[in-house]
């Protein structure tokens, strides 16, 4: 898998403080930042040894059109919004020393896994997911574009996780369930069977709500 000689960070909250970390210990050079809070914690909490440089709003980073990026903003719907006007030339996964890669996973471009993470084999992880802290992502698992598997929870084995979906803290499902797009699962929840598109869907078992 290469490896990003500089990273530039659309985010600068709580999750871009993560992948900062992340990048750090892999010695990637954070180029800069762009956010539209130039106050956000991350300018203040930098990696060592220097601070990133603060490039401009995410309207500028949409018409910079910079390479080698990775979304570090954790709200679902703001990097979807991100991505639907910009797809291109994002940086390779960046992955936590720590987390377990089996060696025949796939991991496309934009991917953040985090310290601890677990992905087996046959596993695919498409562009821009983030695999979160102690997650389990179990064999021939897919996880979809632009869907967040939060600190906590595992995937039994070859589970779908469809696009823009939220997988909330400790969850759990069984092998094989499926979970739609546009989907979140809450905090806690316990999966046993498929989750349709466009749900939310919480509890032990998980039952569904269909958005409005």
């Amino acid at each position: 898998m290469s490896s990003t000689p500089s990273l530039i960070l659309i985010g600068a909250g709580g999750h871009a403080a993560v992948v900062a970390q992340t990048a750090h210990q892999l010695d990637l050079q954070i180029q800069g930042l762009y956010d539209d809070n130039p106050s956000a914690k991350l300018l203040h909490r930098p990696p060592p040894p220097n601070p990133p440089t603060y490039l401009g709003s995410i309207a500028d980073f949409i018409t910079n059109q910079p390479s080698a990026w990775l979304l570090a903003i954790g709200d679902l719907p703001t990097r979807r919004a991100i991505l639907d006007q910009y797809n291109e030339s994002a940086s390779p996964p960046i992955i936590h020393p720590t987390a377990i890669i089996s060696p025949d996973a796939e991991l496309e471009e934009g991917v953040f896994v985090a310290p601890g993470a677990i992905i087996h084999t046959g596993a695919k992880i498409q562009a821009h997911a983030i695999i979160n802290t102690g997650a389990i992502i179990e064999h021939d698992c897919i996880i979809g574009t632009n869907t967040h598997i939060a600190p906590g929870t595992t995937l039994g084995g070859a589970t779908t996780v469809g696009t823009n979906t939220l997988v909330g803290i400790g969850s759990t499902t069984l092998p094989e369930t499926q979970i739609g797009d546009n989907t979140t699962i809450g905090a806690g929840s316990v999966v046993i069977n498929n989750i349709p598109n466009n749900t939310t869907a919480a509890g032990n078992p998980a039952r569904a709500f269909t958005h409005n």
